[in-house]
């Protein structure tokens, strides 16, 4: 059964992605993301569904909202905030089945403005339930992207159409692609040109054996032309 960490294990988690983002840095990336969605970690922390301490890390909102921002502090602090963005995924109970916060839009556009005041990268959301066609009927994202400020990164059941239409209006600055790389390993090519996209099999995402992620070929037709 999971347990509530102590202060000093809070510590402790911090220095941990502190350290992570030393070793992304020294492997040559570019930047980093913070992984603050799906109902991991930094989310438990930030709902008041999962989250029932009563101390510094509990209770209010800026108390949920603390640990989050200090590990975007902590990873900014190696990285500087222009190379750090955050994931969120507000409405998703998708993963473990966890319940939404009682307050979803007060508590993420806190969070929100806080990432905004950073100066963060980006804020990458992922728009309604995951695992399903994007939907904002519970909660206005915009009011999400004006609370940051920044640039805005929409995610979740989106295809090329959709896409263009999200940026061409201003709902978003650009749009993230996930599942689709998996059987389409150059997607980027596929969108570009319009070519048709090959669905993958879910039995091939996850597993052990010879197929999976690297088992998807380019297109012949692009790759013959490279």
């Amino acid at each position: 059964m999971p347990r509530a960490l102590e202060l000093d294990e809070i510590a402790a988690v911090l220095e941990d992605y502190r350290h992570a983002a030393r070793l992304a840095k020294q492997a040559g990336f570019d930047g980093v993301e913070v992984h603050a969605a799906n109902g991991y970690l930094l989310e438990q922390f930030l709902r008041d569904s999962t989250n029932h301490r009563d101390d510094r890390y509990g209770g209010s909102i800026e108390n949920r909202a603390r640990f989050p921002i200090e590990v975007v502090e902590a990873v900014a602090g190696v990285w500087g905030a222009d190379r750090v963005g955050l994931r969120l995924s507000p409405l998703s109970t998708a993963v473990g089945d966890t319940p939404l916060d009682s307050t979803t839009p007060e508590t993420y556009g806190y969070l929100a403005r806080r990432l905004g005041e950073m100066n963060l990268a980006y804020l990458h959301n992922v728009e309604g339930q995951l695992h399903s066609d994007n939907s904002t009927e519970a909660y206005d994202v915009r009011a999400l992207r004006a609370a940051f400020g920044g640039t805005y990164i929409a995610n979740n059941g989106y295809d090329r159409r959709s896409a263009i239409d999200a940026v061409d209006s201003g709902r978003a600055d650009m749009i993230a692609f996930g599942k689709p790389f998996i059987g389409n390993p150059d997607l980027v090519e596929r969108l570009r040109t319009n070519a048709p996209l090959f669905e993958a099999p879910a039995s091939a995402f996850f597993g052990g054996g010879a197929e999976g992620y690297t088992y998807f070929a380019n297109a012949p037709a692009l790759a013959s032309a490279a």
